[in-house]
């Protein structure tokens, strides 16, 4: 409980008071400061010190980037399910730090690789135990699936630096699939609850979207089945099943469609994301029969992560900073549209000519830092300032 002192003033400062201050914007420095230096490695074939620029790309997005949304959110979630407060002041300011210092290891030299692993994997551990005591503490079983993902994501990620370290001989290649999926699996299964709960709210239904159980159940059991498949064998039997889970979010996400969404920034760019990542489901699919460019399923899975994160960070940011969800920064709508511009350039245009496939990804490269530029530049000034109604958080 945050006790107010004889000033009425709360002891600590705004931006340590709920977990979605910090580390959204980690999430947005983190976003352009790595795609910055992506663009670097990859147009110039610059290596980092002990892993080879590809890799440290993809470990970044996954572990730095999307995990520092992932705990955020869910900091600032499990205080509202629970009742309990979650870090705060100088606990939540020790994992930030953490956190940090985890991005700069891997630019020391190789023999300190050791300590990186044990500082990032410990990031990810004590996350884990921050979010799930007060889960258990209330016995809030409903969100217990939650818990074992996360469970699941720091085992994924010591199996990455156990590859690192030459311990598992595939374990760098398991971690960043497993992790990945495992991202994508716990989007997949927040956007399913969020998505038609924000359509209903922001244009004022009086009732509830329909989602099918016959759905909701094949695609959690398909996606189970598919994603051991996809990371440890890579067998046909994923492609399959990936033109399965396609058809299946196909179907969901025509049910929640509405044409008012196109007037509400926070909802088309919600919507345009779970598009783009069931595209990653139909190119996964296709791959297997037809020779496409190489990686398009994981770069529109990743886009559609990108594109999810930002929309949810930006109205998860203006409502518990006290702001007006319904009415969001107008400014939103270019940041979105920059952000699928860049999917465009990266996914769809090499699929349709592949003379210029590295312009087309300095390009994408690009319009995603300006995307997070304009977040960091409207939603940073947030993460600093009191609630507009004085509440704690």
């Amino acid at each position: 409980m945050i006790n107010l002192n004889q000033n009425n003033t709360y002891p600590i400062m705004p931006f340590l008071r709920s977990g979605f201050r910090v580390f959204f914007m980690a999430a947005g420095l983190a976003s352009v400061v790595s795609m910055l230096l992506w663009g670097v490695f990859f147009h110039t074939s610059i290596l980092t010190s002990h892993i080879n620029s590809t890799i440290w790309h993809a470990h970044e997005m996954i572990f730095a980037y999307t995990m520092a949304v992932i705990v955020g959110f869910l900091l600032t979630a499990v205080k509202n399910w629970t009742g309990m407060q979650t870090l705060c002041g100088k606990p939540l300011l020790a994992l930030f730090l953490l956190w940090v210092l985890a991005r700069f290891l891997p630019f020391i030299p190789n023999k300190y690789l050791i300590f990186q692993a044990i500082i990032d994997v410990s990031f990810l551990l004590l996350a884990f135990v921050a979010i799930t005591y007060p889960i258990v503490k209330t016995k809030q079983w409903q969100h217990i699936s939650i818990v074992a993902k996360l469970l699941l994501m720091t085992i994924a990620h010591s199996l990455f630096y156990l590859g690192l370290l030459g311990i598992v001989e595939q374990g760098a290649t398991w971690g960043l699939y497993l992790g990945f999926y495992l991202v994508l699996s716990l989007i997949l299964m927040m956007t399913r609850r969020l998505i038609p709960f924000f359509i209903e709210r922001g244009l004022g239904f009086d009732y509830e979207l329909k989602n099918s159980k016959f759905l909701d159940l094949s695609s959690l059991i398909l996606l189970v089945i598919f994603i051991p498949i996809e990371v440890f064998f890579n067998t046909p039997i994923s492609a399959v099943l990936a033109l399965v889970l396609l058809l299946i979010h196909s179907i969901r996400l025509m049910r929640w469609y509405h044409a008012k969404i196109w007037t509400k920034s926070l909802l088309w760019g919600l919507y345009v994301a779970y598009v783009f990542l069931i595209l990653g489901f139909g190119f996964k699919g296709l791959s297997h029969f037809i020779t496409l460019p190489p990686n398009l399923d994981i770069h529109s899975f990743a886009f559609g992560m990108g594109l999810i994160t930002i929309g949810m960070m930006s109205r998860v940011s203006l409502g518990h900073t006290g702001n007006d969800v319904f009415n969001p920064p107008k400014k939103l709508n270019l940041i979105f549209i920059l952000l699928s511009l860049s999917f465009v350039f990266r996914v769809i245009f090499p699929v349709l000519n592949m003379t210029y496939y590295h312009e087309w990804i300095l390009i994408a490269q690009a319009l995603w830092i300006s995307a997070f530029m304009g977040f960091l530049l409207i939603y940073t000034p947030l993460f600093f300032k009191p609630r507009t109604d004085g509440q704690f958080g």
